[in-house]
């Protein structure tokens, strides 16, 4: 799989994805937007995949709002997601209201992707869930934390954006940055070529 540079933040919102992942784990941040000469903040979900020990990609983000779930599920449909072994929602942390397991789950009870199971992601213990072990899923949620921690401060560290639209383009264009520094940690190093003398 080839890293594309090529296309803008946007396009890269809605890029094709893989059809099968062992796991992906959702969390929500929230961003500052001006409204009506103040500001409110917007919540947004983001999401990171595993698609094997190690390997990770980010899927994407969305708004936050009543219906996100389902959209959600239909975005990573139509961009070529067919199932999904273990879906980890960070239950009782979210400070959006939708965010719960108990939501996701009757969003994605009968809806493509197929999700095998989802869970929450302290109630991992020391077996393998759906098949995908134990310490893979620790891994995933481990690097999904030191991302989501540099992405909410690299939010708070900015003023209020001047529109939902500028504070769409900030996530893209943040993600994308963390997204190719995953895929460039995963592959593999260009081997050394010696030149005859």
């Amino acid at each position: 799989m080839q890293y594309r540079q090529d296309h803008g933040t946007s396009d890269w919102l809605g890029k094709a994805l893989c059809r099968r992942y062992a796991l992906v784990h959702f969390t929500d941040f929230h961003l500052s937007v001006l409204k009506s000469g103040g500001h409110h903040s917007r919540p947004w979900y983001w999401a990171l995949a595993m698609f094997a020990p190690d390997e990770f990609e980010i899927l994407g983000a969305w708004p936050a709002d009543t219906s996100a779930v389902g959209s959600i599920a239909e975005d990573l449909r139509n961009r070529g997601i067919l199932s999904i072994r273990v879906v980890s929602i960070a239950d009782g942390q979210s400070t959006v209201p939708q965010l719960s397991r108990e939501s996701w789950m009757t969003a994605l009870q009968d809806a493509e992707p197929r999700v095998l199971e989802i869970i929450a992601p302290q109630s991992i213990s020391g077996e393998a869930v759906e098949g995908v072990p134990s310490a893979a899923i620790r891994s995933a949620l481990n690097a999904a934390a030191r991302i989501h921690g540099s992405l909410v401060r690299s939010a708070r560290s900015r003023p209020p954006f001047a529109s939902a639209a500028a504070a769409s383009e900030f996530v893209a264009d943040w993600l994308q940055k963390a997204d190719q520094r995953l895929y460039e940690r995963r592959r593999p190093p260009r081997p050394v070529v010696a030149h005859a003398a």
